[in-house]
C-alpha cells in the first residue's frame, strides 16, 4: 500500500465551484400574500436545485459533456494508475459510474447553495470539466425557466386571442345591422320618433280645439271648417304612419299594422347586440388583465444559475492524500496484527 501511494498513485487536482438557483422575483415580502408567494418561490427554487443535483449525477450530463470534451482521453491515459484509470473501451454506463467517483455535488438545504467538486489528473482538465458542467447546468435552468414562462403565458395569450376574435366578429354584426337597417342607433331614433309623435298629437289637439271653437259660429260647409277638418285628417294619417314605424299596435280602437321592420323590433335586436358587445368588451379587458398578471407571475417565476465561486485553475493536487492514507493503513494493519497476536496468546493459554 505504501508503495502504491508513493510510487504508483497519480496526483489528482480538484476544482471547486459554488452556485445557486435564484429567482429575480425573490424579494422581501411585505404582506401575507407576499409571504405566501415567497414561500412558494423558495419551494420551487429548492425543487430546481434538487433537479440540478440529479442531473449532474445522470447520464444526460455525460452525453452533453462528451459532446464538448473528450472525457475518455482525459481519464484513460496510460500514465494514470490502474485503480483510478478509465478503460478506453468503457461503455456509457461505465463512464457514468466512473464520473461519480471524480465528480461530486453537495446541496446545502439551509443556504440553498450547491458545491461542485471535479477531480482530474491535470489542472487544466479539472477546470475545463467544471466550467463545462456549469455551462450545461446554466443552459438547462434557462431552458426549463423559459419553457415554464411560455406555458404560463400560452393560456393567457390564447384567451386574449379568443376574445379578440369574438369581439371583432360581434362588431361586424353590429356594422351589418346598421347597414341593413340604415340606423346608427335605433334607441336614439325611437326617442326622436316619440318626440315627433308628441308634437303631432299636440298640433292635432290644438287644431281640434280650434275646430270646436268654430263649430258654434260657422257651419260645416264653411271653408275654414273644411280646412281644419282636412288638417285634422292629414295629421291623423301622419300619426298612424308614424305609429306604424314604431310598431304594430292598437290606437283609438283600431288596429295599426306596420308594413316593414319597426323601431320596436330594431331596438330589441340592437339592445341584444349592445349587451353582448358590452359583455365581450368586459371579457376582453379581463383577459388583458389576466395576461398581464400571468406575465408578472412568469417574470417572478424566472430562474437563473448564479455561480459566485467560479472554476479556477488549481496549483496544487489534493488527492491522493498519501500521508494520511499511509498512516491510516499502518494504524489499521497494526490493529489487525495486535488482534491476531492477542488471539494467538488466548488460544495458547487455553490449550496449555
Amino acid at each position: 500500500m505504501t508503495y502504491y501511494y508513493l510510487a504508483v498513485a497519480v496526483d489528482r487536482y480538484v476544482v471547486e465551484s459554488k452556485f445557486a438557483i435564484k429567482s429575480p422575483g425573490a424579494s422581501a415580502p411585505t404582506d401575507l400574500l407576499g409571504i405566501m408567494s415567497s414561500v412558494s418561490t423558495a419551494s420551487s427554487t429548492i425543487s430546481d436545485s434538487y433537479m440540478i443535483v440529479d442531473f449532474i449525477e445522470s447520464r444526460d450530463l455525460v452525453d452533453q459533456l462528451e459532446a464538448r470534451l473528450d472525457l475518455r482521453a482525459m481519464y484513460s491515459q496510460e500514465t494514470i494508475d490502474p485503480l483510478m484509470r478509465l478503460e478506453a473501451d468503457s461503455t456509457k454506463e461505465d463512464v457514468v459510474k466512473y464520473l461519480a467517483r471524480v465528480i461530486s455535488i453537495y446541496f446545502d438545504t439551509s443556504s440553498q447553495i450547491m458545491t461542485l467538486q471535479v477531480q482530474a489528473f491535470s489542472p487544466e482538465d479539472a477546470q475545463r470539466i467544471s466550467a463545462a458542467i456549469l455551462d450545461i447546468c446554466d443552459e438547462l435552468v434557462n431552458t426549463i425557466s423559459e419553457r415554464a414562462r411560455q406555458d404560463t403565458m400560452r393560456s393567457a395569450e390564447g384567451e386574449v386571442a379568443r376574445v379578440e376574435l369574438q369581439l371583432a366578429a360581434h362588431r361586424e354584426k353590429i356594422a351589418a345591422f346598421r347597414q341593413s337597417q340604415q340606423e346608427v342607433d335605433p334607441t336614439a331614433a325611437a326617442g326622436q320618433q316619440i318626440q315627433l309623435l308628441g308634437n303631432l298629437e299636440g298640433k292635432m289637439a290644438a287644431t281640434r280645439a280650434q275646430l270646436g271653437a268654430l263649430a258654434g259660429v260657422l257651419d260645416d260647409e264653411s271653408p275654414s271648417v273644411k280646412s281644419l277638418k282636412r288638417q285634422i285628417a292629414a295629421m291623423g294619417q301622419e300619426l298612424e304612419s308614424q305609429r306604424a314605424k314604431m310598431g304594430s299596435g292598437t290606437q283609438n280602437g283600431g288596429a295599426t299594422q306596420g308594413t316593414g321592420p319597426t323601431l320596436t323590433s330594431q331596438i330589441g335586436v340592437y339592445e341584444d347586440l349592445v349587451v353582448d358587445l358590452d359583455f365581450l368588451q368586459r371579457a376582453y379587458f379581463t383577459a388583458l388583465a389576466s395576461r398581464e398578471a400571468a406575465r408578472i407571475e412568469a417574470d417572478r417565476m424566472q430562474r437563473y444559475l448564479a455561480a459566485f465561486v467560479q472554476p479556477s485553475l488549481p496549483e496544487k493536487s489534493l488527492y491522493p492524500k498519501r500521508t494520511s492514507n499511509i498512516l491510516i493503513f499502518i494504524a489499521f494493519a497494526t490493529m489487525l496484527w495486535s488482534i491476531g497476536v492477542m488471539l494467538v496468546y488466548v488460544v495458547r493459554e487455553h490449550s496449555s
